[in-house]
C-alpha cells in the first residue's frame, strides 16, 4: 500500500484495504493458471509491473519483541529464511492471525520499506526475500524485488 493511505487508515481506520502491488500479482496468478508456465511470454508486461510497483509501496510484517521480523526457514536443514510481508491492512489482519498461530511467541505489526527488505539483504546472507501475502497469494521475491 501507499504509505499516504497507510497514514490515512491510521488517522481514521479506514482505506487500509488498497495495494496496486496485490492487483499486479492477482493479475499474474491469473494469467498463469491459464498459460501454465513462468516464462510465458503474457506474464512479461505484469512482471514489468510487479517491478516498477514494488518500491513504491510499504508492507506490513510481524516482528517480535527484539523488532526482528519473524523467519520463515527455507528447508529444515537450512537456516535460509525468509520473511512474510503483506501489502495493505486486510491482508495483514487475515495472514497474520494465521501465521501467529504457528509460533508461541508475541509479535506486532511493523511497516516495512522495500529499502529495508534490500538492506537486511546486504547484511545477512541466510535472508533470501520475502513471501507476499503467504495466506492468500504466496508469492516471492528476492531482497532487491526481483521475482
Amino acid at each position: 500500500m501507499k504509505l499516504k493511505d497507510y497514514e490515512y487508515y491510521q488517522k481514521t481506520s479506514e482505506g487500509g484495504c488498497k495495494s496496486q502491488l496485490k492487483d499486479f500479482i492477482s493479475l499474474y496468478v491469473k494469467i498463469l493458471k491459464r498459460v501454465k508456465k513462468e516464462s510465458a511470454s503474457e506474464l512479461d508486461g505484469v512482471k514489468i509491473n510487479i517491478k516498477r510497483t514494488y518500491p513504491e509501496e510499504i508492507y506490513l510484517t510481524l516482528v517480535d519483541e527484539k523488532e526482528e521480523a519473524i523467519k520463515l526457514t527455507l528447508t529444515e536443514k537450512s537456516k535460509d529464511y525468509i520473511i512474510p510481508i503483506f501489502t495493505d491492512v486486510c491482508e495483514y489482519n487475515e495472514g497474520s492471525e494465521k501465521l501467529v498461530k504457528l509460533f508461541l511467541d508475541n509479535f506486532t505489526q511493523k511497516v516495512i520499506s522495500p529499502e529495508d527488505i534490500r538492506k537486511l539483504g546486504e547484511n545477512d546472507e541466510k535472508f533470501k526475500g520475502i513471501v507476499i501475502n503467504p495466506h492468500s497469494q504466496n508469492f516471492r521475491m528476492d531482497p532487491e524485488g526481483n521475482i
